[in-house]
């Protein structure tokens, strides 16, 4: 016993030597991150750079030998690098709130901690907020793979000159919380009616005896039950958790798993390219056969892959519809500029919405 008494006085003062080392360094990188952002203040650059991110999240992992995953790694370094954000400059960023919604959730999975975050009541005030530079960049959801397609961010982009500077696929989870451990202590389930649904079978199986309460939203829902306390329980975020102080009673309690929204980080500024990116355009083209056809063929003809095509009324005339596009590549990559040359000249209406890194759609 002794000896394993020696050998764990041992191994804490190794982690704590460690840990001076950790701080010490993480401090003398944050001195050249603000180096950095007084430089970028002065060339007016944005300090948000999704390529740079990228490269840097690349380097790690080729650093990576264990034996901590690839996924613990990259949640310490981005709090590290949203360390660095609120030295450079004080990035701050606009959600659709309200705070400990999923949207708020995203801004977390990208920019961790440390930066501004705003909510807001709308996806079309996220828009505004960025445009008369309330904040830097915003964070609005933009399709779900169970539920499909967030109609209203489309439509901004109808009405908006911002651009898609990233995008964040950003997995839902689903979880019980609230005080009562004991499931047959709860009356009252306090949730949004897409996330009820999404988890009726469960409910069914373990909580068949509640009142299901249906709020606006899944904060909302973890905020009454902080209030409350007793008799009852929220569908909500993990993240609502800890905003609001309630235990997670019940983790993954949706029937679907897998099920995933993308969020888009929109702004001014445009993404130079890395070699691995996604361009998202907004068309429309004129009311005779062959239309349709003569915008999709010089994407088959430069062996470009269309990841996405969906249609939205343009609501100028009836029946007329705006195609957006998704395909892979940069807006500054040679074969792009052609196909784009080739799309005004087939088009009535054209817009790039942005050029961005590609971001894994299972996250």
């Amino acid at each position: 016993m002794a000896k394993n008494n020696d050998k764990l006085k041992e191994f804490r003062e190794k982690i704590d030597s460690l840990d001076k080392e950790i701080v010490k360094a993480i401090l003398a990188r944050a001195e050249i991150a603000s180096a950095i952002g007084e430089i970028k203040r002065e060339n007016n650059d944005p300090i948000y750079r999704p390529d740079r991110e990228k490269d840097v999240y690349e380097k790690i992992l080729n650093l990576n030998v264990g034996p901590l995953p690839d996924k613990v790694l990259i949640a310490i370094y981005r709090e590290i690098m949203s360390g660095s954000f609120s030295v450079e400059k004080g990035l701050s960023v606009g959600y659709l709130g309200p705070e400990g919604s999923f949207s708020h959730q995203a801004v977390r999975a990208r920019f961790g901690a440390s930066v501004e975050a705003s909510e807001f009541p709308s996806i079309p005030e996220v828009f505004r907020a960025v445009e008369t530079d309330k904040v830097d960049y915003g964070v609005v959801p933009v399709e779900n793979s169970s539920e499909g397609l967030v109609n209203s961010t489309l439509d901004q982009f109808l009405v908006s000159d911002l651009n898609i500077y990233s995008e964040i696929y950003l997995k839902i989870t689903l979880n019980l919380l609230g005080f009562e451990h004991d499931l047959h202590k709860i009356e009252t389930l306090y949730g949004i009616k897409i996330a009820n649904s999404q988890c009726r079978n469960w409910i069914a199986a373990n909580l068949p005896h509640v009142q299901i309460s249906e709020t606006p939203s899944t904060s909302r829902a973890a905020s009454i039950v902080a209030e409350k306390k007793e008799g009852c329980a929220a569908i909500a975020s993990s993240i609502a958790a800890e905003i609001y102080g309630l235990d997670v009673i019940r983790e993954s309690i949706e029937d679907m798993s897998g099920n995933s929204t993308r969020f888009l980080i929109i702004g001014k500024n445009q993404c130079p390219p890395t070699g691995n990116d996604k361009t998202s355009i907004v068309l429309s083209v004129p009311d005779k056969p062959g239309s349709l056809y003569s915008v999709l063929k010089p994407f088959f003809d430069k062996g470009i892959n269309l990841s996405k095509v969906e249609t939205r009324p343009t609501r100028r005339t009836s029946w007329e519809y705006n195609f957006f596009i998704d395909f892979h590549g940069h807006r500054k990559d040679p074969v792009i500029e052609e196909v784009l040359s080739v799309l005004k000249e087939n088009t009535i209406y054209l817009r790039v919405l942005g050029s961005y890194p590609v971001s894994p759609p299972n996250p």
